[in-house]
């Protein structure tokens, strides 16, 4: 990796499998992490799910830092010690596993930008519950990877790519293969941008021309559990 990018990686303070999962994969294809901002657990009031995930267990994203001896805190991150760790480990790129909505003065201290990976397609899907949204929307279901600024799910287009739905999916599966998008974006996203600072003149400006969604409401979800298997039938 070009020495001149210093990466923070805004992550959760818990055993969270996007966090580790980035991490390990980061490292797996060549790339290193100066700095992990770890924001604590916050219970967040959200409609109960119409759903049964398979939950994955996942150890402490403290402990894969210690392995490879990153310096990690905990944090909340906007508040003003982030911003001066941010000074102190001269961190100029961002990548983002798992955050609350980042604060513009975040944003503008990691001059070299802040890498987003959206769980839907943007800007059509934007906000919470991407999947679902997806399907309510019948939009195709994939990750949009972008430089974010100040307004939610926005910025600039770095990657987007769906997955690939077979006949035998469902629902589980489809967050599945979503999720393991994200991960085999990260090396595609860093190389382009760590080879060739130049390339940001190349990225499209993402609009916020369509609405933010929320945590998709226990009634919607009931609605949409018929319409899965048509959705699959239709895309895949």
């Amino acid at each position: 990796m070009d020495n001149k990018f210093k990466i923070v990686l805004f992550a959760y303070n818990f055993p969270h499998r996007k966090t580790v999962d980035f991490i390990n994969k980061i490292y797996a294809v060549g790339f290193s992490i100066s700095l992990i901002l770890a924001a604590n657990f916050v219970k967040i009031n959200k409609p109960k799910s119409a759903f049964n995930y398979k939950a994955f267990k996942s150890i402490s994203p403290e402990e894969l830092a210690e392995t490879h001896k990153i310096p990690y805190y905990v944090v909340k991150h906007n508040s003003l010690k982030a911003q001066n760790l941010l000074k102190q480990y001269e961190i100029n790129f961002g990548i983002i596993s798992g955050s609350r909505i980042l604060s513009k003065e975040i944003i503008s201290l990691v001059r070299c930008g802040i890498l987003n990976f959206h769980p839907g397609i943007l800007p059509m899907i934007r906000g919470l519950d991407s999947i679902l949204w997806s399907i309510y929307k019948e939009q195709a279901i994939g990750v949009t990877v972008h430089l974010i600024n100040e307004y939610i799910d926005s910025g600039l287009l770095v990657q987007k790519k769906t997955i690939i739905i077979d006949k035998n999916d469902n629902l589980q599966s489809l967050f599945e293969k979503n999720y393991q998008l994200q991960l085999d974006l990260i090396p595609i996203s860093l190389n382009l941008i760590f080879n060739d600072i130049n390339c940001y003149n190349q990225f499209d400006k993402l609009e916020k021309k369509f609405n933010y969604n929320s945590y998709m409401p226990y009634g919607l979800q009931l609605g949409l559990k018929p319409k899965i298997i048509s959705y699959i039938k239709k895309f895949s």
